[in-house]
């Protein structure tokens, strides 16, 4: 749904964008070990539902997963857009989306689970990991205008210059013990967050507190959701300068010159959200650093 004004060169756009999914497969532990007294993470297998239940001939099955069609997914979006055409030599484009995307931890094939707690499958209804509340985009063309023939159109003429502006609010991250805390053979298992705010000083070094989470009891799950933790924002600049050379009525010869973050600025990755890891909390990694290119283009 679009609503959409023209008002003199420009042209404004405000949008709805919206997809819900039903029937996504997801996949399901039926093979679980259980939770008693003498439970370790050395006797899983004894443990196993089908063991139990047929002691002897359970310990001829570990995991079992099963596929079923009851995973859901919704996306909701506000999109608002300010477009300039091409005149004057100069186009225009900049928007701006507010976007909130849940969803079922959803899969293809039986790799393994993905349901963390069989028991309480609905707990993994959570945020997207690709969810980003903000994205806003800038884009600007501009070229010199015309100078006739002489010396003035030989150097500054058929120039054109573009920059492209991103700035996007971080992607999600799931915080996990890295153990086996409730015993039951399962990965993926969440900490438990005892702070309302997980965040730490915002440096690399302490981008989560590590005093905000904690593990589960053993022999329980936590009910922290998955996907709550939101990653660092981005900031890209680009730019594109090219001069086209006019040979003859059909050949031209095209220079362009590309510069990938401008401004070479760190854009940082997700931290280390495994509890069990001594690094947790910290981001150790980046995007790509300043990257130029250059290529020459014969049209004929």
């Amino acid at each position: 749904m679009s609503v959409q004004r023209q008002m003199g060169d420009w042209l404004f756009a405000a949008s709805y964008l919206g997809n819900h999914s039903s029937h996504l497969w997801r996949a399901t532990e039926l093979n679980p070990a259980v939770f008693g007294p003498g439970a370790t993470t050395g006797n899983t297998n004894q443990r196993r539902v089908l063991e139990l239940q047929n002691f002897g001939q359970g310990q001829f099955y570990g995991t079992i997963g099963q596929l079923d069609d009851t995973g859901r997914g919704n996306y909701n979006a506000m999109f608002l857009q300010s477009q300039r055409r091409l005149k004057d030599n100069l186009s225009v484009l900049a928007n701006w989306t507010l976007s909130k995307c849940m969803s079922d931890p959803a899969t293809t094939e039986i790799t393994g689970p993905t349901i963390v707690n069989p028991a309480n499958p609905d707990l993994d209804y959570s945020y997207c990991s690709s969810d980003r509340r903000h994205v806003v985009n800038l884009s600007v063309v501009a070229r010199t205008p015309q100078f006739g023939t002489g010396v003035a159109h030989k150097v500054l003429g058929d120039w054109q210059v573009a920059p492209i502006v991103r700035w996007q609010s971080g992607n999600r991250s799931i915080v996990s013990t890295g153990v086996d805390n409730a015993l039951t053979g399962m990965g993926g298992q969440r900490a438990v967050q005892i702070l309302d705010d997980p965040y730490g000083s915002g440096a690399p070094t302490q981008y989560l507190n590590r005093a905000a989470f904690t593990s589960p009891t053993t022999g329980t799950y936590s009910t922290l959701a998955p996907f709550t933790v939101v990653n660092p924002s981005t900031l890209q600049n680009d730019f594109a300068l090219t001069r086209s050379f006019r040979l003859s009525p059909a050949q031209a010869l095209q220079v362009r010159w590309e510069v990938f973050n401008v401004f070479n600025k760190v854009n940082f990755n997700a931290p280390i959200t495994s509890l069990n890891s001594a690094s947790f909390g910290q981001i150790q990694t980046a995007g790509d650093p300043r990257i130029m290119q250059f290529a020459l283009k014969f049209t004929f």
